[in-house]
């Protein structure tokens, strides 16, 4: 049986949540029916100075994946005095997204062998590859409007695209409200669940950790973490606020922030960890915030993580209009006050920080495995396939 013809997009091979997902995806495919193959749009030798270490790179490849970088569909002369690195770096992108940076004729010749064109997020899609390629184009949407409003600004907003994305129907008609058509396929983050993660216990302990899991940058705000620190250190004094992940806090104006609230004694920058799981075990968090979306769940594959370990969640909800009720698994606020009364809670009371600890345990293990969604996202596959065929 000849098989379908997969070709991956993805902005790079770092531990961030969209390469993350395509490895996820990678390791669950049916290998018998669909041949893949994967597109970085960064420079082979050109590594990012924020995260080094191409740490999905390997992996695909032991599972026979094949790589190719996109220095053959880059217009050299962009290289010129350093002008598209300089470029790149104010963007905070990983990847020339310009239109006018790439070879588009001969970019799309190279997708013409493909069946389906999976874009590991709507952030890296080329808007100037022709239609015959935006027909046979699956956009995973990886970002939501909170972070940035003009995400899909220069999308032809009245070409019918395919979307495959975690976000639930009622919430595609803000996030894609300018499009006057388009097809979803619902694919939450998935991945595979190692059961003997989950270690954490209640400690009685004169200090008590907060963790966040973050990369620090415009796209992923803490405001509202710091202003709720502050009202908790009133009190619990005795609470530390740890904040894991890549960037830097002077750069972004979070020590400034930190300082004007008089809390900077208490939280702690420290940098980007190769290991989630493990660093939250190893810590002993007491608890962790992290953003949230619309009243439903945390905004990420490190708030599944966490989860995974035991140690309890709570959610400052990003979203400009969230569904209005109690969420029972993970509690999102809107109001200072009524986020810290949780989080004293949880820091002090055994009984409900270890039932808040196992309702998101099961939750995850129960609702995110990568195996019980690959069938659906293979069916995509197939239909655009058969889609295209047609036309």
């Amino acid at each position: 049986m000849e098989k379908t013809k997969i070709l991956f997009v993805v902005a790079g091979f770092y531990r961030a949540g969209a390469e993350r997902f395509a490895y996820e995806i990678d390791s669950a495919l049916d290998k018998d029916k669909f041949a893949l193959n994967i597109l970085a749009l960064e420079k082979e030798n050109e590594t990012s100075q924020l995260w080094k270490n191409r740490y999905y790179e390997n992996l695909h490849k032991n599972l026979g994946t094949t790589i190719k970088f996109a220095d053959d569909f880059i217009d050299k002369r962009f290289y010129e005095k350093n002008r598209l690195r300089n470029k790149i770096k104010r963007q905070l992108g990983l990847f020339p997204k310009y239109i006018d940076l790439w070879k588009i004729d001969k970019l799309s010749k190279y997708m013409d062998q493909y069946d389906v064109i999976h874009w590991m997020g709507e952030y890296i899609f080329i808007n100037n590859i022709p239609n015959r390629i935006k027909e046979k184009s699956l956009i995973h949407m990886m970002t939501a409007r909170f972070q940035k409003n003009d995400l899909y600004d220069n999308f032809d907003h009245s070409f019918n695209f395919n979307f495959c994305t975690p976000f639930k129907q009622e919430e595609l008609k803000y996030e894609l409200e300018q499009f006057e058509s388009y097809h979803s396929t619902f694919i939450p983050l998935v991945m595979r669940i190692d059961k003997d993660n989950k270690k954490w216990k209640f400690r009685e302990q004169h200090i008590k950790k907060i963790g966040i899991f973050t990369r620090l940058n415009l796209f992923k705000p803490l405001d509202p973490f710091f202003y709720s620190f502050q009202l908790l250190l009133d009190r619990f004094p005795n609470a530390e606020l740890h904040i894991f992940g890549n960037g830097n806090p002077k750069e972004h104006r979070m020590i400034d922030m930190l300082e004007r609230l008089g809390i900077q004694d208490n939280v702690f920058f420290r940098g980007h960890q190769e290991d989630i799981v493990e660093t939250a075990i190893n810590e002993e968090l007491a608890l962790s915030w992290f953003q949230g979306y619309n009243n439903d769940r945390p905004a990420g594959y490190a708030g599944l993580d966490i989860c995974t370990t035991g140690t309890p969640l709570i959610c400052w909800d990003f979203s400009p209009k969230p569904n209005n009720f109690e969420n029972p698994i993970y509690p999102h606020y809107k109001n200072l006050n009524k986020f810290v009364d949780k989080t004293f809670q949880i820091l002090t009371d055994e009984v409900e920080a270890s039932n808040l600890s196992d309702k998101q345990y099961y939750d995850v293990i129960n609702n995110r495995d990568v195996d019980d969604y690959i069938t659906a996202i293979e069916d995509e596959y197939i239909r655009l396939q058969k889609k295209i065929k047609t036309t």
